[in-house]
């Protein structure tokens, strides 16, 4: 995207080079929308790579998931479900937000091998996703953190919790189940 933008940008700056070459008023003038042009696309090329506050972290890997046992993945989809039917979005702590995000990602994300069947589609998952469902979590969930960031896929980054709910999740997000 980055990469269209500057081409086009460069085409419209140095393609008019030849009318502004009459003065030295013209000079500044093109000097001037180069400047702001290289701020614009530096500053988006900064805020890019911190949008995802675990960039700067010694040793963490985006495109790298954690892997827990499939008894531990249903033990935190239990806990997900319990938190969920008893306490408010507010009252539920940052990891346990955290939590309920990578299983909602791992349940929506995760297929079969060769398909396009959910790997994850017993009783249980599809509870914790119509108890999601049920108390509109990824629109409320913006409400306790207001400080979000529209994410690839049409999902959230929670900065504050450096974690991503729904869309297109990076590999982080999502929990690597061993069998």
């Amino acid at each position: 995207m980055y990469i269209s933008i500057n081409v086009f940008c460069y085409h419209i700056l140095f393609s008019n080079l030849k009318s502004y070459s009459k003065s030295n008023h013209c000079h500044m003038h093109l000097i001037k929308k180069c400047f702001a042009f290289l701020l614009i696309t530096a500053s988006l090329v900064f805020a890019n790579n911190k949008s995802f506050g675990q960039l700067s972290k010694g040793g963490f890997n985006p495109d790298s998931s954690q892997t827990i046992s499939l008894a531990e993945f249903n033990n935190r989809v239990e806990r997900a479900i319990k938190l969920l039917q008893t306490e408010t979005l507010s009252a539920i702590s940052d990891t346990d937000h955290i939590n309920i995000m990578m299983c909602l990602n791992t349940i929506f994300m995760t297929h079969k091998r060769g398909t396009f069947v959910k790997r994850f589609s017993g009783n249980m998952y599809e509870q914790l996703e119509m108890i999601a469902h049920k108390k509109n979590y990824d629109r409320d969930i913006t409400n306790v953190y207001p400080d979000y960031i529209p994410n690839r896929g049409m999902g959230y980054y929670f900065p504050k919790l450096k974690m991503e709910l729904y869309g297109t999740p990076r590999l982080y997000a999502i929990f690597r189940i061993s069998e």
